[in-house]
């Protein structure tokens, strides 16, 4: 498979965040498909496409050519280029071995003959080499906290979208009431050994969360970062997966929450959906 390649700084990404993202690329390609999802993207095609249709005016909105923003093994990127009316996705991804690996299994797999939809691209969020006003719509699922810097990010983003574009970010936020020290204590915090076998590292390595790239964004900051880089937000939603521990957290944003059946994988089984608009 061919992909493009974009000039980027590679400081912009966690060291130990791209090691590990190459070793599972590389583990799981070897497996096929059905690896690559369970162990990397933790939720399937049909579920992302359940997923995106509870966003109100989203799903059906879509169309012409987009770009998925660290879009990993492709799965979100080739799920939403089933849709006819999508004409093509840039989905950018900083790890050489996830793009050239683990994309054309994935896009395979779910576009069939209609893979080059997808356009694979190793690159950087932070620097797309596209025209400006040039995107239809932009997604992100789980990446955008590794941003090193979101507003720097967003801005980009908002770069390439035509006027009035949709970026629709797929993430985890916590409370507002969230202190720093928490916030330190889940950066902190050191990966365990059975982690650590999941993910084909040594047991003997310590690897802390923030060491992996990890941020931890409460949803005043998120906001701040939205306003920064000129996006309206649209609408907001938070989505879990219906277990005793999803229903005990409560957020306090005010943000409308609702249950699924399947699980959605990663921080908790739960996702903050922010919906934005280039002004």
């Amino acid at each position: 498979m061919s992909a493009i390649k974009w000039d980027y700084d590679d400081k912009s990404i966690a060291e130990q965040e791209y090691i590990g993202n190459s070793l599972l690329a590389k583990e799981t390609a070897t497996k096929g498909y059905s690896a690559i999802i369970q162990e990397y993207v933790y939720i399937d095609s049909k579920n992302v496409e359940n997923t995106l249709k509870l966003v109100p005016d989203f799903w059906e909105r879509i169309h012409g050519k987009g770009i998925d923003l660290g879009g990993g093994v492709g799965c979100i990127s080739s799920t939403l280029a089933q849709k006819t009316e999508i004409e093509s996705i840039y989905c950018v991804e900083v790890v050489e071995d996830v793009v050239k690996l683990c994309q054309p299994i994935v896009k395979k797999t779910i576009l069939q003959d209609k893979s080059d939809k997808v356009i694979s691209v190793i690159g950087n969020f932070d620097h797309l080499k596209l025209d400006d006003n040039s995107i239809d719509f932009a997604i992100s699922w789980d990446s955008m906290h590794h941003s090193i810097d979101p507003t720097t990010t967003f801005k980009e983003c908002n770069r390439v979208l035509k006027r009035n574009g949709l970026f629709l970010i797929v993430d985890r936020a916590h409370n507002n009431a969230t202190p720093d020290s928490e916030i330190e204590r889940m950066l902190n915090i050191k990966y365990s050994k059975e982690f650590l076998r999941k993910n084909y590292r040594s047991e003997d390595t310590i690897l802390s969360r923030r060491d992996n790239g990890e941020h931890e964004y409460r949803f005043f900051e998120w906001l701040n970062f939205f306003e920064k880089s000129n996006f309206e937000l649209v609408s907001n939603l938070i989505i879990k997966t219906e277990t005793e521990e999803n229903k005990k957290i409560q957020n306090d944003a005010g943000i409308k929450e609702i249950f699924v059946s399947y699980d959605l994988g990663a921080f908790g089984n739960r996702k903050t959906v922010f919906l934005l608009r280039k002004r």
